[in-house]
């Protein structure tokens, strides 16, 4: 295989002329430009350096008005004098060069990128990345950065990012077959020789009269093991995933499957990615195709599953796990998402047995303890709903919205004090929501203890001047505490409130009662 340890781009050129042509006729500057750019282009490289760097002195010492320079065009004349002393293999005093040209004139694109060549010439090749894509930001289709970037990272063996940017220089110069050739000893390197094959027959295809810079020689093809081989897939794809190219990494598994149909891990990800991207119907096909005996295979039904449920279809998603969990009896998650579905059907009580079943098969698993509780409290079982959410707390301490249901229960059976307990933790967490200061107002209430409500219903009110609750048990506690005419006050502005949205929405007034922030 073609060696590609060496790293060797060319420095560009710029159309140097344009937009300097004002400084071109009649001055010593222009006469020294002009007898360095002849120099330069039929190669005399030592004379053109020597022109240029006069050019250079008489832009600062000549004092007509034809002879002052931009910023732009002292970068470009520094950049051909780096250019003269690369072609010379001189790369430490090129890189000085580059750098003057940068530093002058920070938004010059080429210079960037020469200053790229040159950190890769001296094998610093991080430097050498930074330059390049320094280079993208001034220029975000610059061909030869996409390209030596790709080279650059397939040197340092980062496949992904390698694939990304020789793509991207394809699309930027499509009858480019480079790019294309080293994509294909990339996949060769690896043994993936099919796809491979397919990159060096599309560089004949867009340049037919392509010469490679490194011709294959007749020696064995590198040959790794089938399982080797795969894992390149594997690793390409992830890479590219992790990166947001879920085209490309698309386009890899499948050019896996078509070399292995029956990679199963291939399709079960390659169904992830499409289902990510709202491809359901086509997620689905892929996830089907994974048999019973293959590891991802409850996890596939589980997300079919899924699927079916976001097309409103709960029966055959309901169906479609019970068969599943037939064959796997023991998978707690499965009864954990058929008493979903269950639930969803309005049959609460075999979702609670479904419940109850993932509850044994996953009992430090606090999501199935908090959805147990949910339906036992749909099913008006209170006592056996404070107990699952208990152990859900207890198994997940940090959850507060269910710290918040669990107080909220406490409360319908009477223990305020332990309600209160449980709100205070979530404010602690959540300090300014408005309904975890109200409930743990009403709980201090309940327990007479008016002056630690009246601080809380008092923030409610600030942030909400129309919430009636907090108005009414507002106005309690005052009368509680003994002052009367705020009390009365208050009460008052929880009548007017009343009335007047009774007259919107056509209601009767009624006493207000809190409410649970319960969720399925």
């Amino acid at each position: 295989m073609a060696s590609t340890n060496e790293l060797q781009f060319m420095p560009l050129d710029l159309d140097t002329f344009t937009g300097s042509e004002r400084f071109m006729t009649g001055t010593r500057l222009g006469a020294a430009f002009s007898q360095g750019m002849r120099a330069y282009l039929r190669a005399a490289y030592a004379d053109a350096i020597e022109h240029f760097k006069a050019a250079l002195i008489a832009a600062y010492v000549d004092g007509e008005e034809q002879a002052q320079i931009y910023e732009r065009e002292r970068a470009i004349i520094y950049l051909y004098i780096g250019n003269s002393l690369a072609f010379q293999d001189h790369w430490e005093e090129a890189l000085r060069e580059y750098l003057e040209a940068v530093q002058t004139d920070p938004q010059l694109a080429e210079a960037h990128y020469n200053l790229g060549v040159a950190f890769a010439a001296l094998g610093q090749i991080d430097r050498a990345i930074a330059a390049f894509k320094e280079t993208l930001e001034h220029n975000p289709n610059l061909y030869e950065a996409h390209f030596a970037l790709g080279r650059c990272y397939q040197r340092i063996d980062d496949a992904g990012r390698a694939y990304i940017h020789f793509s991207s220089a394809c699309n930027a110069r499509p009858q480019a077959a480079e790019p294309r050739y080293y994509m294909g000893l990339m996949h060769q390197s690896h043994g993936a020789h099919e796809l491979a094959q397919r990159c060096f027959a599309e560089a004949l295809r867009v340049e037919p009269t392509f010469v490679s810079p490194e011709p294959l020689p007749d020696e064995p093809l590198v040959q790794r093991s089938e399982e080797e081989v795969a894992q390149w897939y594997y690793r390409l794809s992830q890479a590219l995933k992790q990166q947001g190219y879920e085209e490309e990494a698309e386009r890899i598994y499948r050019a896996l499957l078509q070399w292995r149909p029956q990679e199963y891990a291939a399709r079960y990800l390659l169904g992830n990615l499409l289902a990510r991207q709202r491809r359901f119907e086509e997620a689905y096909a892929e996830y089907e195709q994974i048999p019973p005996q293959h590891r991802h295979y409850v996890d596939a039904r589980l997300r079919m599953s899924a699927i079916l449920r976001l097309q409103k279809k709960p029966k055959q998603a309901y169906e479609l796990l019970f068969a599943c969990a037939r064959l796997n009896p023991h998978h707690g998650q499965l009864f954990l998402h058929m008493g979903k579905l269950l639930y969803d059907m309005g049959m609460n009580t075999q979702a609670a047995r479904a419940f109850e079943r993932a509850v044994q098969l996953m009992p430090t698993d606090a999501q199935a303890h908090y959805l147990l509780g949910f339906v036992y409290n749909t099913l008006g079982r209170d006592t056996w709903a404070l107990a699952a959410w208990r152990k859900a707390v207890q198994l997940a301490p940090e959850a507060h919205s269910l710290r918040f249901d669990l107080g909220y229960m406490y409360i319908r059976r009477g223990r305020y004090d332990l309600a209160a307990a449980e709100f205070q933790q979530v404010l602690e967490q959540w300090p300014d929501d408005l309904e975890t200061q109200f409930m743990l107002g009403l709980c201090y209430k309940e327990l007479l203890e008016p002056a630690r409500a009246i601080p809380l219903f008092e923030k409610v009110l600030r942030r909400n001047p129309r919430h009636a609750q907090a108005l009414y048990y507002l106005g309690a506690c005052y009368l509680q505490v003994g002052n009367t005419s705020l009390g009365k006050a208050y009460l008052r502005r929880y009548d007017h409130l009343v009335r007047q949205t009774a007259t919107m929405n056509g209601n009767s007034r009624s006493r207000p009662v809190p409410s649970s922030r319960l969720s399925s």
